[in-house]
């Protein structure tokens, strides 16, 4: 697994108590950082102990590794000879490809089992509906339909601010990448005004004004016949659509704009004006809206 990955999916357990978190471990009590003896020179992804006093151990797997078996049991032969305590073992796999890995170590002389879980297996909706952005996006690696977790996630990232939001973006991106549709979910989040043209009720009205902004643009374009008039017309037109739809829609929905709201719309810039659109569904005033 690559390190950076390695490392984010273990920051996922690490700084959530949420549903997933809690569903493999329970209420935690403590991380615990144990190094395995040198002679096998491996450090397990997650150790905790839990509230019911139990030790438990996650492997998290990106790849099917035919070696995992021999793994999971000098891990467990590690911390026994250490903690000299039973450890519950979990493989978690969230890969791609169909899981080939066994759930036991097995020879004549000895069997070792552990529990696999394969992360492509779960129903992701009560990590979809968890207000832990941690719980969403594990969600993704599950067989809940990944549109629908982009547009969760999405939606969780418009309300976080600072650290957190580039945090949870980025790690985002990386299991996006796992299912290999990193680049696209790189465009809507940088992009925000994607989610809106897909939306059944405002994608249209916005499709109608950005168009007629482009037709101006293009007027203005002929008429000065250069090509810098052209993409300048193009540009003022997109932005004047996106005003205007970003006033219709507020009106709509509160009326006619005060003074100070007009001119709030008149200095505001594209990005403003489409997280204003995002949050006319939940806003319950106007200044709701324009403290966004």
């Amino acid at each position: 697994m690559p390190q950076n990955l390695d490392v984010t999916l273990k920051s996922l357990f690490l700084r959530s108590t949420g549903i997933f978190t809690r569903q493999l471990f329970g209420e935690i009590v403590a991380w615990q950082n144990v190094e395995q003896p040198t002679v096998s020179n491996r450090r397990a992804d997650l150790l905790a102990r839990c509230a019911d006093g139990t030790l438990r151990h996650i492997e998290i797997q990106l790849k099917n590794d035919l070696a995992i078996p021999f793994r999971m049991a000098e891990y467990y032969l590690g911390f026994h000879r250490i903690l000299n305590e039973h450890v519950i073992q979990i493989l978690l796999y969230v890969g791609r490809e169909p899981l080939r890995m066994p759930a036991a170590f097995v020879t004549p002389a000895m069997r070792h089992e552990y529990v696999v879980l394969n992360l492509r297996d779960m129903d992701g909706e009560a990590l979809l509906a968890s207000d832990d952005w941690a719980d969403n996006e594990w969600a993704l690696l599950t067989k809940t339909d990944p549109e629908r977790v982009i547009r969760v996630v999405l939606e969780k990232l418009r309300r976080l601010s600072g650290e957190e939001k580039k945090d949870a973006a980025a790690t985002f991106l990386l299991l996006a990448g796992i299912i290999g549709i990193e680049e696209d979910l790189r465009k809507r989040i940088e992009n925000p005004m994607i989610d809106i043209l897909q939306n059944k009720v405002l994608g249209p009205l916005v499709l109608e004004q950005i168009e007629l902004g482009i037709q101006a643009g293009r007027e203005e374009g002929r008429q000065q016949g250069r090509q810098q008039g052209r993409q300048e017309g193009r540009q003022e037109g997109r932005q004047e659509a996106s005003r205007a739809l970003s006033r219709r829609l507020i009106e709509r929905r509160f009326g006619t704009l005060p003074v100070w709201a007009q001119a709030r719309l008149a200095e505001a810039s594209s990005e403003t004006l489409t997280d204003w659109i995002l949050a006319l569904d939940e806003a319950d005033s106007l200044e709701a809206v324009f403290r966004t």
